[in-house]
């Protein structure tokens, strides 16, 4: 019996080594998938800014303004599945520190949700951007001239 509860302890403690490790994998997936989006999309703005006057490259301008909101959006969704993820890994290290008498991660106190909401809020105005970028060029194709930022 003696011998039954120290293999499952063992295994318990590689399932919480292999959760942790895939908690944190996914937690670098969010910020690695995050900024990278980010500077393409900041790349992509700041050519389509630059070119946004330029009649021939209407339609181009106007397909990169689709690209951004949807790489964006893409990103947000990622960074949401990995989160959810990253966030179940950590709820079983803490059930099995529970079992094993182990604390790391059930001391941790924080508020829940806050990097979430800026999170948020830098994706929302990603999005409003290409928006209105998207609106001025979609305008201009009808004639109207709209004052830029």
């Amino acid at each position: 019996m003696k011998r039954f509860k120290r293999v499952n302890n063992e295994n318990k403690l590689l399932e919480y080594e292999m959760a942790q490790n895939s908690a944190e994998h996914h937690d670098n997936l969010v910020w690695s998938v995050s900024t990278l989006t980010w500077g393409v999309s900041s790349v992509l703005l700041g050519f389509v800014l630059n070119n946004i006057t330029d009649n021939e490259l209407g339609v181009v301008i106007l397909l990169f303004c689709l690209i951004g909101v949807f790489l964006i959006l893409c990103s947000w969704l990622f960074a949401r599945q990995f989160r959810s993820i990253r966030n179940q890994k950590y709820v079983r290290c803490k059930e099995l520190e529970a079992e094993l008498g182990l604390v790391q991660h059930t001391n941790i106190k924080h508020k829940n949700g806050s990097q979430s909401a800026l999170y948020s809020i830098i994706m929302l105005l990603f999005i409003t951007t290409w928006t209105v970028v998207f609106i001025k060029v979609v305008a201009s194709f009808f004639g109207f001239e709209l004052p830029m930022i």
